[in-house]
Parts: C-alpha cells; sequence; structure tokens
C-alpha cells in the first residue's frame, strides 16, 4: 500500500458515505484482495471504537469530551495556543482501564504482544486542553506512525511534533496522521518517557509560479518568499529581540511536507515543479 491508499482505507472506515461510489468500491477491493489493507482496516476500525467509546480525564479532574474524529479541511484557523507542551499520559488512578484511540484493532489486541503488527510507544497529552499524541510503531514496515488527536480539527492538521530529546520534528498530514523512520537508538523505556511539544501553523500562504510574497506573521516578524522557475527562496526578517517564527514547512502535492529551521540566513528549495502549486506554514 502507499500513502494514497492508506487515506482512502482511513476514509472509507470513517465515513463511507462521503465517498463516491467508484472511490467506495476501490477501497473495497483493496480491502477484500490485500492481506496489508485488510489488516489497516481492522486496525482502523479498533482505533475508531475506542475513539467513540473513551473519554478523557483532564488534570482538572473534569471529563471532558474526546474525540470525534482525525480529518479537516484544508485552511487552518488558528485556535488557542500554538505551541502546546506534552506529557506522558497518566489515566486517574480511579479509572477504569483504559484504551486510548490508535490502539491495536479488536482481533490484534487478543494476539500476544510479540505477533501484533501495532505496538503502542508513547501516549502523551496536554494539561491545557483536548490534545493527545499517539505514536506506534508498525512491525511489518518498522516505521513509526504518529497521530495528533483533537475534537478541533483545525489542531490536528499540519502539526508541528517536536521530541527534543531525540532529535525528532514530524509534520502531520491534513488528516493528523505521520509516518516516520524510528531512530535506532531510542529505546522503548525512552518512548514511554517522552515529552513533546506541538507547533501549529500561525500563518499560511500559496505561492504562485514566479510570484514574490510578503508574509507578515504574528509575532511581528516578515517572511519574504521569492519563487523562480525550480527554486524557492526564504528569508526571515525578525522584528527584534524575543519570541520568534521558528519553523517553516512547504508544501507541494504528491509530497511530505519539507521543514526547515528559520535563521537569518535564507533558505532555497530547489526542485520544484515551475507548475505546481506550493503552500507556505510557519510556526513559533
Amino acid at each position: 500500500m502507499d500513502p494514497s491508499d492508506e487515506r482512502h482505507i482511513e476514509r472509507f472506515v470513517r465515513d463511507p458515505a462521503s465517498m463516491s461510489d467508484e472511490r467506495r468500491s476501490e477501497a473495497e477491493r483493496l480491502i477484500e484482495e490485500n492481506e496489508g489493507a485488510r489488516t489497516y482496516a481492522e486496525f482502523l476500525r479498533g482505533f475508531y471504537d475506542r475513539l467513540g467509546d473513551e473519554p478523557l480525564e483532564t488534570a482538572s479532574g473534569r471529563v471532558e469530551k474526546f474525540v470525534n474524529g482525525l480529518f479537516q479541511k484544508e485552511l487552518f484557523q488558528k485556535e488557542g495556543e500554538s505551541v502546546v507542551s506534552l506529557r506522558p499520559f497518566r489515566p486517574p488512578r480511579e479509572a477504569r482501564p483504559t484504551i486510548l484511540a490508535a490502539e491495536t484493532s479488536t482481533k490484534e489486541s487478543r494476539l500476544p504482544s510479540n505477533e501484533r503488527r501495532f505496538s503502542v510507544l508513547a501516549t502523551l497529552s496536554a494539561e491545557t486542553e483536548d490534545l493527545v499524541v499517539r505514536a506506534l510503531k508498525d512491525e511489518d514496515t518498522r516505521q513509526g506512525r504518529l497521530y495528533v488527536l483533537s475534537e478541533s480539527p483545525e489542531k490536528r492538521a499540519h502539526a508541528l511534533v517536536s521530541f527534543p530529546k531525540f532529535g525528532l520534528d514530524l509534520v502531520t498530514d491534513e488528516e493528523g496522521l505521520c509516518t516516520f523512520e524510528l531512530p535506532a537508538e531510542v529505546d522503548l523505556e525512552q518512548w514511554a518517557g517522552a515529552q513533546a511539544v506541538v507547533r501549529r501553523p500561525v500563518a499560511m500562504r500559496a505561492v504562485g509560479p514566479g510570484e514574490k510574497v510578503t508574509m507578515n506573521l504574528p509575532t511581528g516578524d516578515t517572511l519574504l518568499g521569492r519563487r523562480e522557475g525550480e527554486t524557492l527562496e526564504v528569508v526571515l526578517e525578525p522584528y527584534g529581540p524575543g519570541e520568534t517564527a521558528s519553523h517553516l514547512t512547504i508544501t507541494t502535492p504528491n509530497r511530505s511536507a519539507r521543514l526547515f529551521r528559520l535563521g537569518a540566513s535564507s533558505l532555497l528549495e530547489r526542485g520544484i515543479s515551475p507548475e505546481a502549486p506550493l503552500v507556505l506554514r510557519v510556526y513559533e
């Protein structure tokens, strides 16, 4: 399966009525004929079952509504904090045993741990809002899967999730999902105690072929961009000392977002199709 197949399966499991008859038939056929697709669909069904069943207990002890879904529209509208700290999720002692979203499927949960395709690496939550990050390991591909979960669609899409101690910065797609290479030097115990920071875009701008752009950021900084042929040049002009923009993603169709750290020097991205749509997103 490629990433587009996974997205079709996720949409089919989550909301088949929103798909065209042709797309729905394609997803059904893929699940029927492909063992990997079938396993992934079973995993997602368990995922969404638990998503609907399990409440999330906040630090204040008030029961909050958990997650209604994982998918969102493209445009970002800032809501709440743009930078949120996460710590390992610890359910209250009086709470019943909880299996959170992005857990293994019902079928897999009955298998011995060494026979399951998906295993949990870390579950982290925020104290200030309904936000959960779940990291899984796919034993078949030896890759990691990251899910950003929130009842607010704007908080899931295009999130930058950083694990500072691992030197790991991951950008989710519009559905709050990211597939990544697992750091070989990080063991399960380190994952279990991991802390993370989630950043959300504070500004977004499409850049057309041959276009020059000026982005005035909430931090007071200014981002200047120039696109010529297959090259994009970007430079940040800081407003002054203090908080400043820290990261930039460049997204083109059919490619994962490219992540850059912003600084005093200009950034160059080459090899962009001259006619391809391109979107810049800036993070604090």
